[in-house]
């Protein structure tokens, strides 16, 4: 049985990635990773063993909110992955997968899955074109949206 990691932030990509996941998540040992907005604090989800809800600041969407939550999640994510040692990292977005993936990168270099939100229909999302550098390999949901990754990306069909 696999560990994995989930990163996401709530509400659509969190449904997407257990979806696109579907059977797995109850056969591996799988945890989630989520920004911890109020509705989502204490969060239980069927089949994840475990959640750690990460900062949000305010305005996170702003340029500052995002550089103020990438550089405090990356010491959370550091501990997270020395606690846990996952054998793989799954994301469908958003921003809070970008500090996830670049400690991944530089510290454990275990397979990262990213998976392009069903809503890009013809371009990345900004998450995706920031990620696709640090994926081990990376799901579109389109066939348009290939082109745009390289080698690194396949389409699989629609995952949801």
């Amino acid at each position: 049985m696999a560990k994995v990691c989930v990163v996401t932030s709530p509400g659509g990509h969190l449904a997407e990635v257990l979806g696109a996941l579907g059977d797995a998540v109850s056969r591996h040992d799988c945890f989630v990773c989520v920004t911890g907005f109020p509705n989502v604090r204490g969060i239980r989800i069927r089949d994840v063993r475990r959640t750690y809800c990460l900062p949000v600041f305010w305005r996170y969407q702003e340029p500052f909110g995002i550089l103020a939550s990438l550089l405090v999640s990356l010491p959370i994510f550091l501990w997270i992955f020395l606690t846990e040692r996952p054998d793989a990292l799954v994301s469908a977005g958003a921003e809070v997968a970008l500090p996830a993936f670049l400690v991944n990168r530089l510290f454990f270099r275990k397979p990262a899955l990213y998976i392009e939100s069903i809503t890009r229909l013809h371009v990345p999302s900004a998450t995706g074109r920031w990620i696709a550098r640090l994926a081990t390999r990376i799901f579109v949901q389109w066939p348009e949206v290939l082109k745009f990754y390289g080698d690194k990306a396949e389409y699989p069909g629609g995952l949801l």
